[in-house]
Order: structure tokens, then sequence, then C-alpha cells
């Protein structure tokens, strides 16, 4: 496989006061296939597990990117910012289900996608408030996603026959969550060379594979539900150049 693209970026900052950034930006960039997505062979993780079968003919999706974001310091080590994106994707990358003697799951281009959101987020440095709390540190993040692409016209024509109605012309995005929001705590001790986190994420509905025509039928789509989880990692330096990491 070869590609030659030219990939533009543009990007302007302003400060109209030393607390508060202004960021904007322009960029084109590419999506490539991964090995997977390409090999068209019998790909299952473990026995009994879902199975992926690759598509030679896969295309590199083209993205023109969007992005707004205002960071405002009101103390120090603290950091408030809000921010937007929008991308615009020609030929993305989707995975459906489709059914042979067995079902499985294959990636396929479709002709176009927009994802876009907003995001929220806040951490603060607890030293820089109250000497005593040196080297704790609070944060928080919330993103929500609205992700779709549209549907080719073979499979809305294919749909339209097979159920005598017209399907929507768009669906979700696969792999984009509605919304992802995480908290975490952080704390460094210097005399020791100590660190510890923890994290916690909670992630909105997410499409795994869309609903894909096989035969005389659809196969319906999947998503992966509302999930949260929290991981703990604490890491101790060794000496020079050595550290030794535990996470939970």
């Amino acid at each position: 496989f070869h590609q030659q693209d030219l990939l533009p970026a543009l990007g302007l900052q302003f400060d109209p006061r030393e607390d508060l950034t202004l960021r904007a930006a322009f960029s084109e960039t590419v999506a490539r296939q991964t090995f997977k997505e390409l090999t068209p062979i019998f790909q299952q993780e473990y026995l009994g597990g879902p199975v992926f079968v690759g598509n030679p003919g896969l295309r590199m999706s083209a993205l023109r990117n969007y992005d707004l974001r205002a960071d405002w310091r009101p103390v120090a080590g603290g950091l408030l910012s809000a921010s937007w994106f929008r991308k615009e994707i020609d030929d993305p990358i989707e995975y459906v289900e489709k059914v042979a003697t067995y079902s499985f799951t294959t990636a396929v281009n479709y002709p176009h996608g927009t994802l876009q959101g907003f995001e929220v987020e806040a951490r603060q440095e607890l030293g820089e408030l109250w000497h005593p709390l040196a080297g704790l540190g609070l944060g928080a993040n919330s993103t929500w996603i609205r992700a779709s692409v549209r549907l080719p016209d073979q499979e809305i024509t294919q749909f339209e026959a097979l159920h005598g109605v017209r399907p929507a012309t768009s669906r979700d995005m696969t792999n984009a969550p509605d919304y992802v929001w995480n908290a975490f705590a952080t704390w460094d001790i210097a005399t020791t060379k100590t660190s510890f986190g923890l994290f916690y994420t909670v992630t909105g509905d997410t499409l795994v594979q869309g609903p894909g025509p096989s035969n005389d039928f659809f196969v319906p789509a999947t998503y992966d539900t509302r999930f949260e989880s929290l991981s703990a990692s604490l890491s101790q330096s060794l000496g020079s150049g050595v550290k030794l990491t535990v996470g939970a």
C-alpha cells in the first residue's frame, strides 16, 4: 500500500492576559488502516470470542480537524479550560457485522463521517493553596461527543429492498462514546521519590460494530453500554534510572 498526502496545519495563539490563553487550530491528517483491519483471515482473541476478518481493500481515511480552546490559570498550579473540536472524515473506517457460514466483524469504508464535541477540564496543585498539601493534585474533565457516519447508497438501497422502508441516511460512528468523564488524584512525595495515583472514569454508550447487510437480512448493531472503571498506581524510584510501578 502506498499513498502520498499533503497535510497542512495552522495554529493561532492569543494571550490577552498573563493568566489566559486562547488557541485555534486547523489541520489535515490521515487515519491509517491497522494490520488487523487489512488481513483477510479468521481472527479470534480467545476460543468462543467474537470473530474478526480483515478487509484488504480498506482505504485510509482523510480528516480535517478544527479546534478551539481557552485556558485560564486563576491561581498558581491551577487550570480551568474549555474546548470545542470537530473532525470531518472522508472514507471513515467502520466496523460492521456480517454473516457467512458464521457471524463475523469486518472493517469497511463509509462515505463520510463527522465527530464533534466539547470538553471542560479543571485541575489544581493543592500545595500552591496550602503548603502542608504539597505534592497533592486533584483534577477532573468531561467530554461530550456527537459522532455519525453517512451510510453507503448501496446499503440504503439494500435495506429498503429487504424491508420496504427507507432507513435513516446516517448512524452512530463506531468506537466513539457519547461521553467520557474522568476524575483523578495524585500525590508526589519528593523526599522518598514516591508517587500515588487514583483514577476514576465513566464511559458512555459506544457503538462497537454497526448493522450490516448479509444475504437477505440485516445483522443488528452491537453497543457497549455505559461502564465505570477505577484504577490505582504506586511508583517508587529505586535509584538512578530505575522505577518500580504497581497498578490495580
